[in-house]
Parts: structure tokens; C-alpha cells; sequence
């Protein structure tokens, strides 16, 4: 039978070239789109929250891990001020070991001071137990003993008025810590004193020395700890990138690497199997719709999220370009290549999710 209709005809030979089509074994590309954020590869974020506890994490998002964490916390007690370095202002570019910033601790200070007065102490009554003193040095001792009591007494008076200005806001805390920090040393210049001068007056047995020896050696080992707890409370950039901004008040500094970036893609969940590592993405930017830049799939999501009444996996992509320098959080369109199918599998994966 011959159709005459010329639309009979025309559906006709269109029937007949797809179903060709459909058999026809010759593969096309089969990409799927989607929409990419994209991050820093690596990020150092320098937090405090509400109970004044300070911490650093740096976090690798290309491997998916908290490479370093370090939290601060202090005593209730203790005054605690944190200087950020003048030279972090957003945009500015850091490198790996500068200084971020520091915490001061008024109560590690005190302790340091007081560990070392302790051990001058007890240096001092060590080597007078050795040697022995004559009446002259005797002397001498009983006056430095006097001298040490006087600038004491001195000294309280004028403690006394330090803590009233204190108490009345006139002064801030830290002069009030230095002249407390000022009344101990002279307390400790006295109990020298007062060592040396006992050491003088009597002898010392081999016990006593060996005492004093071993209690030479716990507080250096003590003083070496605090000197070590001091130095941590100095934060270094552990890596090379640049300072960005932020706007939330517990954020004290966020670094971000400039030069290695990641594009989170989320893919709906029944283009699962067509995904492998090391599929090329094709990224375009806002605002630059001519320019592609390319990823690469580095990782593969093993949950599933529920959006816009869908269920999609993450995957993850390392961008190639490594000229350019993203603004973290952008939104960038993204066009997964996956391996060619038939021109019969490319309309089964559009057809499928429609009925599943």
C-alpha cells in the first residue's frame, strides 16, 4: 500500500530512520549536567566559641580530612587576651610558619615566673651547701636579707595602691599583673636571701645536696614544659594561602590555598553507575559563560541527600586550572562526561527516570 498523506509520509520515514537509529551501533558522548560550589582544597580556620576555648583546624577537602586540630582551653580564673597579627587583613597573602596571632595568659606568665624564682632558689642554697662561708660572707648575707625584706615592705605599699586603682577601674589588668608579678620576685629575692644566709650559718649534709639536685632538675624540667605550652599558644599558618574574609564574630582568621580548588557536584542518584574516577567535568562561570575550566571526578559520595524532592550523591572534583583564583562558595554549572553510549542507551537514560 502506498501513503499519500505527505504527514502519514513524514512520520513514516521518521519511524523508519529511528528505529535504524536505534540499531545502528555507533556511539555518541552522554554527559550529564549538574551544578557545582566550589572550595578551597585546603582550609585553615582559627575559631573561638562561647566558652573562650580557641581552636585551629586545617581541613582538606580533596581527601575529606581534618588534617590538624588544636584546641586551648582555659582556666576560669585566668586572664586571657588574644592578639591577632596587624599583618592578617583580608586579601593579604600569608606564608607557611608566618605568625597568625598569639594568646596571652596571665596565670602561665605568673607560673613561669614563680617556677624560675623557685629554681634560682635552690641553685643558690646548692652551691652555698657545697662551699661553706667564712664570717665576712656571713655578714654580707645577713645585710642582702635585710636589703630584701625593706624592698618588700616598700614594695606592699605600693601593691596596695596598684589593687585600689584597680578596683576602681583606673588602671588595666595587666599593670595590675605586673606589679604583682614585681611583688614576687622580691619575695623571691628574699627567700635567696634567706637560703644563703642559712646556708652560711650551717653546713650541708650529702643528702641535703642530692635533695637539692634532684629538685634543680624537676623544676627545669617544669619550667622547659610551661616555656613549651607558652610557645603553642603561638599560631602559625601551617600552610601558604590567602587571607579571606569573614563575617562571623567567632571567626578569628580564615586561610584559604589559593592554588588548589575543588568542586562539589551533587548528581542525581540513578546516574550513580555511569560515574567513575577520573571522569572529566566541564565547569563554566558565572559571568564568564565562554570560558570552560576543567575538573576532574577525585571522589565518589556513599550517601544520599534529599533536594528539591529528589535524591542525589555528591561527587567531588579536582579543578585543573591552577592559574586561576576562584571566590570560595561560587556556583559554577557543570557538565559530567561519562563514558559514549549507543543512540539507544542515550534515550533509555532520559526515558527511565521518568517511569522509576
Amino acid at each position: 500500500m502506498i501513503i499519500k498523506h505527505p504527514l502519514v509520509r513524514l512520520l513514516a520515514i521518521i519511524g523508519i530512520l529511528s528505529g535504524i537509529l536505534l540499531i545502528v551501533p555507533v556511539n555518541i558522548p552522554f554527559s550529564i549536567s549538574s551544578h557545582a560550589q566550589i572550595f578551597h582544597g585546603k582550609e585553615w580556620v582559627l575559631t573561638k566559641d562561647h566558652g573562650g576555648r580557641i581552636n585551629a583546624s586545617l581541613y582538606d577537602r580533596i581527601n575529606g580530612r581534618t588534617e590538624n586540630y588544636r584546641l586551648h582551653q582555659f582556666e576560669r580564673q585566668d586572664a586571657v587576651r588574644f592578639d591577632l597579627n596587624d599583618a592578617i587583613v583580608p586579601g593579604s597573602t600569608v606564608q607557611e610558619g608566618d605568625t597568625v596571632g598569639r594568646i596571652y595568659s596571665a596565670q602561665l606568665r605568673r607560673d613561669l615566673v614563680s617556677l624560675t624564682g623557685d629554681l634560682e632558689v635552690t641553685r643558690a642554697s646548692l652551691e652555698l651547701y657545697r662551699t661553706g662561708e667564712k664570717e665576712a660572707v656571713i655578714e654580707e648575707a645577713r645585710n642582702r636579707l635585710a636589703y630584701a625584706e625593706q624592698q618588700i615592705e616598700g614594695h606592699v605599699i605600693l601593691l596596695d595602691r596598684t589593687k585600689e586603682l584597680h578596683r576602681r577601674d583606673l588602671i588595666s589588668d595587666e599593670e595590675l599583673d605586673i606589679a604583682v608579678q614585681q611583688n614576687r620576685l622580691y619575695e623571691i629575692d628574699k627567700l635567696i636571701a634567706e637560703a644563703q644566709l642559712q646556708s652560711a650559718l650551717t653546713g650541708a649534709k650529702d643528702e641535703q645536696i642530692a635533695y637539692l639536685e634532684t629538685r634543680i632538675a624537676a623544676l627545669e624540667e617544669e619550667i622547659r614544659s610551661l616555656e613549651q605550652t607558652i610557645d603553642d599558644y603561638t599560631y602559625l599558618s601551617p600552610i601558604d594561602g590567602v587571607v579571606y574574609h569573614t563575617f562571623s564574630q567567632d571567626t578569628l582568621a580564615l586561610i584559604g590555598d589559593p592554588e588548589n580548588y575543588l568542586a562539589v557536584i551533587p548528581v542525581p542518584f540513578h546516574y550513580r553507575q555511569y560515574i567513575n574516577d577520573g571522569q572529566n567535568v566541564a565547569l563554566r562561570i558565572p559571568g564568564n559563560n565562554i570560558a570552560r575550566r576543567y575538573a576532574q571526578v577525585h571522589s565518589i559520595g556513599n550517601t544520599v541527600r534529599v533536594m528539591n524532592g529528589g535524591q542525589y550523591f555528591m561527587i567531588q572534583a579536582v579543578i585543573k586550572n591552577e592559574d586561576d583564583e576562584y571566590l570560595p562558595g561560587i556556583l559554577a554549572s557543570a557538565s559530567i562526561k561519562t563514558e559514549p553510549v549507543t543512540i539507544r542507551e542515550y534515550l533509555l537514560r532520559y526515558i527511565r527516570p521518568i517511569f522509576n
